[in-house]
């Protein structure tokens, strides 16, 4: 009886239904007071874990997850353990030892999560991050290695969910930011289908305390597009975003924020395959539909009110890292680093790229200013060019890529409207908006 309603319990965790864990943990502590306890107190943590508390320092006490690691084996004692097993051989003694075991390898797992959110909040605000990729390669791996979902269920399908849903977004952050468009679909596509799948998986779960939702019935969305670029909503087979936790509405948050900033990045690349598919028979194919943020749509609104020039991104090649114009490159092939200008390319622009005149003022301006480019906190900076009679705004957005804003006529002083829009459109790009959501309290 215990382990039934042990299992239902760590069902209602992984189906983060906190509401019925507690009332499955009440029932526990009549069989067990210890065993109650113990899962009281980590519906608890679980509860906080999922609104991202941690980020939170003012809501968030250290003991109110850490210790728990600690508390699960402290009250396992062996004068205890008899008491609650009754009998360590007999099955339902063994199974729920296998139980505690398998939870006490999640709060280890949960703690390494806690680190990646920071490191990843630490990334988005200081474009620095605390833990490598490698690091939390070793943190997936650890965590599938402890075979969780064979161990608690649906909990620990979670756990291995979520570990690989964010292995992957920091793969594809990287990959873009490095302008290696293959890896950065992959990444993304992997991402969307672990996030898709779990939620249906969440969904589907039935156990008793079940807390009542009308929610619509998952159903798969029928346009192919759905599965990388479109943002589905609940109208197309998603669970409610209200009854989902804090940190997958976040992590679909930061989804989004990649795949667009991948169709600014890979905006020529991927024109080039939609011209190949779309057709005029087939309108509705098209890589850009269903975007929650338009980044090319925003940049031809401002030019056309604002009249600039051009809009251009512009990457600066470093040794260190290939640079490919198309995104990749087939394994063994020899690599020629770009030289001179052509080291500093441009990856997306519009309507047309700054002309040959105007890239010794760029190039100038970005090695020359380098310093306060690199400056996250300090604005676009502004130049004058008197023989070409143009404005420049310059801006960096990732550490190679300088976002250039172009105007034919002179300004006397900072146009306080490219600021603000330069600053709006890095802002989100450098997924600063998204932190400020990971941090926010609900």
């Amino acid at each position: 009886m215990a382990v039934q309603l042990c299992n239902q319990c760590i069902q209602a965790l992984g189906a983060f239904d906190y509401v019925a864990a507690n009332k499955l943990a009440a029932r526990v502590s009549k069989i067990s007071p210890t065993l109650g306890s113990i899962f009281s107190k980590l519906t608890n943590c679980e509860s906080i874990f999922t609104q991202l508390a941690f980020l939170k320092p003012k809501w968030f006490f250290r003991k109110d997850n850490v210790h728990l690691g600690e508390e699960i084996p402290s009250q396992l004692r062996p004068n205890e353990e008899m008491s609650l097993t009754n009998g360590i051989d007999t099955p339902e003694g063994i199974d729920l030892t296998l139980i505690l075991g398998a939870l006490k390898d999640l709060v280890k797992v949960r703690q390494g999560q806690i680190k990646i959110y920071r490191s990843m909040a630490t990334y988005l605000l200081e474009s620095s991050s605390t833990l490598s990729l490698e690091e939390i390669e070793k943190m997936a791996t650890m965590a599938r290695d402890m075979h969780l979902s064979d161990k608690i269920g649906l909990l620990g399908v979670g756990v291995e969910k979520e570990m690989n849903v964010l292995y992957s977004l920091l793969k594809a952050r990287d990959a873009i930011v490095d302008y290696a468009f293959q890896d950065s679909c992959i990444s993304l596509f992997v991402c969307k289908q672990d996030l898709t799948d779990w939620k249906k998986l969440i969904e589907e779960q039935e156990f008793p305390e079940k807390s009542s939702i009308n929610s619509q019935e998952s159903r798969s969305s029928s346009t192919w597009r759905s599965y990388f670029f479109g943002i589905a909503d609940s109208s197309k087979g998603y669970i409610r975003s209200d009854v989902l936790p804090h940190t997958i509405r976040w992590q679909m948050r930061y989804l989004e924020n990649l795949t667009s900033k991948t169709t600014l990045y890979f905006n020529s690349i991927l024109l080039a395959k939609e011209r190949k598919i779309v057709t005029n028979d087939d309108p509705e194919r098209s890589l850009w539909k269903g975007l929650r943020i338009d980044y090319h749509d925003q940049i031809c609104s401002f030019r056309k009110r604002y009249g600039a020039l051009s809009i251009a991104f512009t990457y600066e090649v470093s040794p260190d890292i290939p640079f490919q114009p198309q995104g990749y490159v087939c394994a063994d092939t020899p690599y020629e680093a770009p030289q001179g200008i052509h080291s500093f390319p441009f990856i997306y622009y519009y309507p047309k790229p700054p002309s040959r005149e105007h890239l010794p003022n760029i190039i100038t301006m970005i090695q020359d200013f380098s310093n306060k480019l690199n400056d996250l906190k300090a604005g676009p900076i502004f130049f004058f060019d008197t023989k070409l009679a143009s404005t420049y705004y310059l801006m960096r957005v990732d550490p190679h890529v300088v976002m250039v804003i172009i105007y034919l006529d002179h300004h006397v002083h900072r146009d306080q409207v490219t600021i603000d829009f330069m600053e709006s459109l890095v802002k989100s790009l450098r997924g600063s908006q998204v932190v400020s959501d990971l941090m926010s309290l609900e």
